[in-house]
């Protein structure tokens, strides 16, 4: 259970699209309206996992074009996200007449988040627990998964709004600004990367 905590921990962690858009929140907009975002992703993510315990993505993807649509759907998505942050004004995340993001934003960013997916089939599919209940394995998983991603992107969200509250210059909130967006485009481009590879 303890390589499980670590794998997870380690799996949750790294840069995502979840957690850079969630850090472009709460810079742009804080504590109230990031903490609704930061929900919506709890739920998105909670849902994807959902999906994966039921089969339901494999199911899915089986169908002809469906994974295609999908991943274009996402990328497309993540894409415009990215655009967002990178091209945001100085003192937001977002640009001001932009408005704020909402929870169903943060429920939809999850599942069209392609490594929500790899993570959640990962933690919920391949590792095991080695628990004789299958019902309490995932309960477990959900619990342990759950315990550890909630800090994490509380952490995220408040590294986001201490950028804004350490008001730096007009120059380095821009140059921040797009550095992040940029962070974000280059998943979307190594998760296009990742997709065309297990094709071929």
């Amino acid at each position: 259970m303890i390589a499980y905590i670590i794998i997870s921990f380690l799996m949750m962690v790294t840069p995502g699209p979840g957690v850079l858009s969630l850090a472009g929140v709460g810079a742009g907009f804080g504590w109230r309206v990031g903490m609704m975002y930061l929900i919506g992703l709890f739920f998105g993510t909670n849902g994807v996992a959902l999906l994966v315990v039921l089969g339901f993505k494999q199911f899915l993807f089986e169908i002809e074009g469906v994974e295609l649509t999908f991943l274009f759907l996402s990328l497309s998505y993540l894409s415009f996200l990215s655009w967002r942050i990178a091209t945001s004004d100085n003192k937001t995340g977002f640009k001001q007449s932009l408005k704020a993001p909402k929870l169903y934003e943060g429920i939809f960013l999850q599942f069209v988040n392609p490594k929500a997916y790899v993570v959640q089939g990962h933690l919920f599919v391949v590792l095991s627990l080695g628990i004789n209940s299958y019902n309490a394995e995932i309960i477990t998983k959900f619990i342990i998964v759950n315990s550890i991603w909630i800090p994490i992107h509380l952490l995220w969200l408040w590294l986001g709004i201490s950028l804004k509250k350490w008001s730096l210059a007009s120059k380095k909130q821009t140059l921040v600004n797009r550095a992040m967006g940029l962070a974000l485009f280059a998943v979307v481009i190594l998760s296009a990367i990742m997709e065309l590879n297990s094709e071929i």
